[in-house]
Parts: structure tokens; sequence; C-alpha cells
């Protein structure tokens, strides 16, 4: 699937199915998110900050932090077009520090 086709879907909310892998369920508990948070994020195109394709049917999608703003979080999905629908499995999430918010100190010399 390309870039395009899978931000159409995902803004359209043609979402049919989400599915979670064993590894990101015990990184979702270690990280303290839940699935219900990754599914509100997926739906909500506000904290959408930008999509990245990594191979054809997997995507890299950053999100402003729900609560933290310092912080994003960065989702890994495996997507499947299957009749004018995605089907959606989250490989892994993972907070990162916002590059919007990373502020550079310089050496100053008097």
């Amino acid at each position: 699937m390309d870039i395009w086709t899978f931000i159409n879907m995902l803004r359209s909310k043609a979402i049919s199915e989400i599915i979670f892998t064993k590894h990101c369920k015990w990184r979702l508990s270690q990280r303290g998110f839940r699935e219900e948070d990754i599914m509100k994020l997926l739906g909500d195109k506000r904290r959408l900050r930008g999509i990245f394709q990594q191979k054809e049917d997997r995507f890299m999608l950053c999100y402003e932090h729900p609560t933290n703003r310092d912080l994003d979080v960065i989702l890994i999905l495996d997507v499947k077009h299957i009749k004018s629908k995605l089907r959606v499995v989250v490989v892994t999430v993972f907070p990162q520090p916002s590059r919007k918010r990373t502020k550079v100190i310089e050496d100053e010399e008097d």
C-alpha cells in the first residue's frame, strides 16, 4: 500500500479492525499505555504529527503525547487494505522526546 492510500483511509476512519501483537501488549504495560489509549490516538487527527512509510505495508505514526507535551508517542503499524477498509496490527508503541520542544543549549563564552 502506498502512503497516500494509507493517509486517505486513516482520514476517512476506514479502520475495521485493530489488533495488538503480544510484543506490543507487553510493551504497552511496561510503558504505561493501555490499548484504549492507542485506539483513541488512531482516531485523533489533531495529535498526529507525522507518518513515515517503513516498508510496503508498515508505517510509523508520530502523535503528540496526550498528557506530556515533552514526549511524542510513536506507533509502528502493519496495515492491510481489505475491501475499502483497513486492518491494523499495532506492532509496538514507544514514547520519544518531542523534537518540537527540544532546546539546544549552546556553550556561551564570556
